[in-house]
């Protein structure tokens, strides 16, 4: 499952970077498919985390907040024009 992957890597990422990011991710990974107990529990419950996340993510649009708040520190317009934010945007009309 791609969540444990991600979860697993970024807690890898936070304790000993990119290296670990990559171990973590694959032995999560291995652990949630090939074993049992706590180990598997734990990162089965760190892939529903991350995947509840990316959930929440989506639904507050925070790739275009994020887009937007960057375009705001160069003077750039504010509003995020990207096709998730507004559907009318890329759209012709005659």
């Amino acid at each position: 499952d791609t969540a444990i992957m991600v979860g697993c890597g970024i807690l890898g990422w936070m304790v000993g970077g990119p290296c670990l990011a990559i171990l973590t991710a694959l032995g999560g990974k291995y652990a949630a498919d090939k074993t049992q107990g706590p180990i598997a529990d734990s990162t089965k419950a760190v892939g529903r985390i991350t995947a509840s996340a990316g959930r929440k993510a989506k639904e507050e649009r925070l790739g275009c907040k994020i887009k937007a708040a960057i375009r705001s520190l160069f003077g750039k317009k504010k509003d995020c024009d990207c096709k998730n934010c507004n559907p009318n945007v890329g759209s012709t009309s005659n």
